[in-house]
């Protein structure tokens, strides 16, 4: 059975844009033949087979070898599986009334484009196989499920303070805040620029924020390129070294994609371990997670036990 996780927006699938319409849609395509059928739902054998497709397709992603009969009957089965919740999911949503506003679905679709260059963007939409419709038909109907969830699943699921207060004395080797530096930066375009600033600092003519405010293209630079305090790891590997440096100390010019930089480190704070009430939020979103996980598996083993679910394997053996 796959995995499934309570709150997760679930992948993109040609097979979720179709299964979740109504269950005539099956008959407009070629190869109407049902495979499966799911309390009446009729799933056609060339629905499952584009999305069995697609799986096959990122499969191969990951190697260049043929993929072997057993990897076809594991792809097979999964995307049985998947084919099976996803309709028992759209029809739960359905039972129960589900909806969502435009506005939702708006700030969703915004939300997943983030990031993506508009070609990039294309790009995966075709290697996915999908129109931009569908996509957008599957991201609403990931809203719909997580708020089918949400409602039906992790509103009843709690966690209280003495619960957290036994996983944090557990596990309290977690909890610990990383050492910390307080840091000024500067950022340029040229290596020619960045010498120029090094040798005014050098000759103590100003001081580094006003070379901040004067010269960073830094969004902080209008704040005298004050960063405020971060932990390794939080920055791009190429300033780690900014973490030995002393109180007052000022890096080596470092290059970056995208730019020269300069920092000046004005205070730190040692690594520390972290309080329960520090803690409390993480140890909260911890616990909710597993319980939630927990209780949505159980919840859709529910679901799938009392639903009709008739499978022609003869027609599955069949599909390469």
């Amino acid at each position: 059975m796959i995995k499934w996780f309570y709150g997760v927006v679930l992948g993109l699938s040609l097979c979720f844009a179709s299964c979740s319409n109504n269950s005539s849609s099956s008959d407009e395509l070629h190869g109407n033949e049902s495979i499966v059928i799911i309390n009446n739902e009729k799933i056609s054998l060339e629905q499952f087979k584009l999305e069995f497709k697609l799986q096959k397709k990122k499969f191969r992603v990951h190697g260049t070898k043929e993929i072997t009969s057993e990897e076809i009957a594991w792809l097979k089965n999964r995307v049985l599986e998947q084919v099976i919740h996803n309709s028992l999911l759209s029809q739960e949503v359905k039972r129960n009334g589900i909806g969502i506003s435009q506005e939702e679905l708006n700030e969703a679709l915004l939300k997943a484009e983030t990031g993506y260059s508009e070609d990039s963007f294309q790009k995966q939409l075709d290697f996915e196989g999908l129109t931009r419709k569908e996509w957008e038909n599957i991201i609403e109907n990931n809203l719909l499920i997580n708020k089918l969830i949400s409602n039906l699943v992790n509103s009843k699921v709690s966690v209280s303070e003495s619960e957290m207060h036994r996983y944090f004395e557990e596990n309290e080797s977690k909890f610990h805040k990383g050492e910390q530096v307080k840091a000024l930066h500067i950022m340029v375009e040229t290596e020619e620029e960045i010498r120029t600033i090094q040798k005014e600092l050098q000759s103590k003519q100003k001081d580094f924020s006003a070379l901040a405010k004067e010269f960073s293209l830094g969004p902080e630079g209008t704040d005298g390129g004050d960063l405020g305090y971060f932990e390794a790891g939080q920055m791009p590997e190429e300033f780690d070294n900014v973490f030995k440096l002393k109180i007052n100390g000022v890096s080596d010019i470092i290059r970056t994609p995208y730019g020269f930089h300069l920092f000046k480190v004005v205070d730190k704070i040692e690594e520390r371990k972290m309080s329960f009430e520090e803690s409390k939020k993480q140890v909260e979103k911890i616990l909710l997670e597993e319980l939630q996980g927990s209780a949505f598996q159980k919840w859709l083993v529910q679901l799938k036990d009392k639903s009709e679910i008739e499978i022609k394997y003869e027609l599955l053996e069949k599909i390469k």
